[in-house]
């Protein structure tokens, strides 16, 4: 695969929002695990949602990855949802049956911008509150590029 899988991560309240972003395979799913996972056990959050809108490829090991966090997420005493996979990631999800274990929302904007850096799980998940919030303007430039107004 060529693109790298990396993550941001988000919190509110006692929930941990963490967006992914790439290919999850088994080269990247392994390295995403543990810097989700190290999260985890520090925050120790009521709810985990996974965002899985950037996400452009994701294999079996991507399956165990979600299944993986679920599982530590019951041992923790919480709940997890799983937001915005695109056509493919819900293809993949829906044959695996993952719907009946874990709920799945959709919204009609993506929370992130295009452009935004994301870290490699090897290194310091960086928080979303660090950013910049550029949401309105990718809603703007989305619309620019659908001929909508925003």
């Amino acid at each position: 695969m060529n693109e790298r899988a990396a993550f941001l991560c988000d919190t509110s309240g006692q929930t941990l929002i963490i967006y992914i972003r790439g290919e999850i395979d088994h080269h990247t799913a392994v390295s995403v695990r543990n810097g989700i996972d190290t999260l985890l056990f520090e925050k120790r959050p009521s709810k985990l949602i996974l965002d899985l809108s950037e996400v452009g490829f994701m294999d079996s090991s991507g399956l165990g990855l979600i299944m993986g966090r679920l599982s530590v997420m019951k041992s923790l005493g919480g709940d997890m949802l799983l937001r915005n996979p695109g056509r493919e990631t819900q293809m993949i999800l829906s044959l695996a049956g993952m719907e009946r274990l874990i709920p799945t929302e959709y919204s009609d904007t993506q929370s992130l911008p295009v452009n935004q850096h994301y870290a490699h799980p090897h290194m310091a998940a960086e928080s979303v509150a660090d950013r910049a919030p550029k949401s309105a303007s990718r809603r703007r430039s989305k619309a620019k590029a659908s001929g909508t107004s925003a």
